[in-house]
C-alpha cells in the first residue's frame, strides 16, 4: 500500500522521498539523455518548465535523446506551446487521478507532437490505449496487430510512450499516457477492426492460443470497456462471441456486465435518425434475441436458478424455431442446434433426464439436418458430444459414452491438439469411465494426464482442477493408497479456502 494521505504508525514505513529538484533530477535526466551534460542550464529549465513531474522529465530525457535535438530546442517547443505554467495546482489535479486536465497531460500531449509520429506508430499507440494497463504480452500484441515487426513498438519504447516490461515479456502505457492516447487518436470499432478481428477469431475457436488466456481475457474485458462503437453491429458480434469464452474459462465474474452491454447494443436510440447506426438494429434478427435470452438462462445458472433459467432457454426456443427450414443459413442452425444442447442441460440440473435426452437428441439431429454446412466441424459439436457422453455415464452405459468420447477426443486432437483444456476435459472423462469399471491404472493414467493439462492451462484455482482432485482422491481412497488419497483431498481444500 503507498499513500500520502495519512502515516499508520502500527506497521512498517517505508518513507519515499521527493526527487530534489536541484540535484536528483537533473542526474535522472543525464541517466537517460547523456549529452544533455552539455547544456545544464537549459536540461534545468526543461525540468523547470514541466513542474518537476517525474514522468515528464523521464519523457522529455528519452524525446531528446531519441530525436537528436539541442536542449534549447526542446525548452523553446515546451515554453512557446500556449500554455500557463506559472500555477501550481496540476500538481494537486494529477494526485488526485484527474488525468485528462492541468499542466502533465498538456505537456505529455506537446511530447507526443514532438515525436512527429509516423501513422503506424500511432496506430500501434491508439490500439495499446485499448488494453489493460496492467500489460498485454508483446508477442501476442504483434500478432494481433499482424505487425511486421516490432520495430515501431520499440521505436515508441525508445522515446519512453511504450513500457517495455522485458522480463515479463509486456508492454503497456502509463495510465496518463493511455488516458491521452485515447482522446487524439480516438479508438474505435472501424480504426482497431485487426485488433478486434483477432481476438474474435480466438474467441470463435475456443482455445486454440490456451497457454495465457489471462492475456486474452484482460484484454476482451479491456476493449469492451474502452472501445469507440462506430460499427455497433460489428460489435455485438464480438460480445456476443466473448460470452462462451469468457463462460469457458470461469470468468463468471463480468458475464452480467457483457450481457448488459449486448442488451444495450441492441436497444435502438429512441432519439436516434433512420440514419443513425443504433437505428439501424431496431429490427435485429432472432438470432440475436435467441442468442440473449439463452446467455440470461445462463446468468440464472450461475446462481442455481434453475426455474428461471429453463423460462429464459425455452423462450429461446420457440423464438428460434420458426425459422428451422430448408433454407436455414448456418448460423441460424447452429445457434438452434446449441439451444436445444443447452436446454438439454437445464433439464438436467432440474433431474428431468428423459426431458434432457429428448433435448440433445434433437441438438444432434440438427447438426446431421444441416451438415452440409459444416455444423459437424463447429467447436460447438464437442459440447454436445461431451453431454452425452456424460448422459450415457449417468445411465451406466459405459461402452457407448467411450464410443461418443472416442470421437470427441479425434476432433480435438485433429483441430486443437493435446495441451488443451478440451483434451484435459477429455481425459477426465475417460478416467471417470474407468473409476466407474474399476480399472485402477487406467483411470489414475488419465486422471494424471487431466490434472498435468489443466493445471497448465488454467492453473489451480477453477472448478475443472477441483473435480480432477475429487476423483483422484476417490481413485486412491478405493485403490487403498491412503497417503495420495490424502494429499488430493488436502489439495482439494485448499482451493476450497482459496489457500492453494
Amino acid at each position: 500500500m503507498i499513500t500520502t494521505r495519512c502515516c499508520p504508525t502500527q506497521y512498517p514505513i517505508m518513507e519515499l522521498k521527493k526527487l530534489d529538484i536541484d540535484t536528483e533530477l537533473p542526474e535522472l535526466f543525464y541517466r537517460l539523455c547523456p549529452s544533455a551534460k552539455e547544456n545544464t542550464l537549459a536540461t534545468k529549465q526543461i525540468i523547470q518548465t514541466v513542474h518537476s513531474h517525474t514522468l515528464t522529465v523521464v519523457l522529455s530525457a528519452l524525446s531528446l535523446s531519441a530525436s537528436g535535438m539541442e536542449a534549447e530546442e526542446l525548452l523553446y517547443e515546451l515554453q512557446t506551446c500556449g500554455l500557463s505554467i506559472s500555477s501550481g495546482e496540476a500538481v494537486e489535479l494529477y494526485k488526485d487521478g484527474d488525468y485528462t486536465d492541468g499542466l502533465m497531460a498538456e505537456h505529455l500531449k506537446k511530447l507526443l507532437q514532438l515525436g512527429k509520429l509516423s501513422d503506424p506508430c500511432l496506430d500501434v499507440l491508439r490500439n495499446l490505449s485499448l488494453l489493460s494497463s496492467s500489460g498485454v504480452l508483446k508477442n501476442a500484441f504483434k500478432n494481433w496487430l499482424k505487425l511486421p515487426s516490432l520495430n515501431d513498438v520499440n521505436y515508441l519504447a525508445k522515446y519512453g510512450f511504450i513500457h517495455d516490461d522485458r522480463e515479463n515479456r509486456k508492454i503497456s502505457l502509463h495510465p496518463l499516457i493511455r488516458e491521452i492516447v485515447a482522446l487524439e487518436t480516438l479508438p474505435s470499432v472501424s480504426n482497431c477492426h485487426t485488433l478486434l478481428d483477432s481476438l474474435h477469431c480466438i474467441c470463435l475457436v475456443h482455445g486454440l492460443e490456451v497457454k495465457r488466456t489471462q492475456n486474452v481475457i484482460d484484454s476482451l474485458i479491456s476493449i469492451t470497456e474502452n472501445i469507440m462503437i462506430d460499427i455497433p453491429e460489428d460489435y455485438l458480434l464480438f460480445l456476443q462471441d466473448m460470452f462462451p469464452y469468457l463462460e469457458k474459462y470461469l470468468v463468471t465474474d463480468y458475464l452480467p456486465k457483457l450481457v448488459e452491454r449486448i442488451e444495450y447494443v441492441m436497444k435502438p436510440d429512441a432519439n436516434a435518425g433512420q440514419d443513425n447506426p443504433y437505428h439501424q438494429l431496431n429490427a435485429h434478427s432472432c438470432c440475436d434475441r435467441a442468442l440473449l435470452l439463452d446467455y440470461k438462462a445462463e446468468l440464472f445458472l450461475i446462481k442455481n436458478d434453475y426455474k428461471n433459467a429453463l423460462k429464459k432457454r425455452l423462450k429461446a426456443v420457440s423464438v428460434l424455431e420458426p425459422y428451422h427450414t430448408e433454407d436455414a443459413d448456418q448460423r441460424t442452425a447452429n445457434l438452434l442446434s446449441n439451444l436445444y444442447n443447452n436446454l438439454s442441460n437445464t433439464y438436467l440440473l432440474i433431474k428431468k433426464p428423459k426431458e434432457a435426452a429428448k433435448m440433445l437428441h434433437t441438438a444432434l439431429t440438427i447438426r446431421q439436418e444441416y451438415a452440409h454446412l459444416g455444423l459437424a466441424e463447429s467447436h460447438d459439436m464437442l459440447q454436445q458430444l461431451m453431454n452425452l457422453t456424460n448422459m450415457l455415464i449417468l445411465s451406466k452405459n459405459a461402452e457407448m459414452a467411450k464410443q461418443v468420447l472416442s470421437a470427441y477426443e479425434s476432433l480435438v486432437l485433429e483441430h486443437e491438439g493435446t495441451q488443451t483444456l478440451d483434451n484435459g476435459i477429455c481425459q477426465m472423462m475417460y478416467g471417470a469411465i474407468a473409476l466407474s469399471e474399476g480399472n485402477a491404472k487406467e483411470a489414475e493414467l488419465h486422471l494424471l494426464s487431466a490434472e498435468n493439462i489443466i493445471l497448465e492451462v488454467m492453473g489451480t484455482d477453477n472448478d475443472y482442477a477441483k473435480t480432477v482432485y475429487l476423483y483422484l482422491n476417490n481413485l486412491y481412497s478405493r485403490w487403498q493408497e491412503p497417503e495420495q488419497a490424502l494429499a488430493y483431498k488436502n489439495k482439494y481444500e485448499c482451493l476450497l479456502l482459496g489457500t492453494l
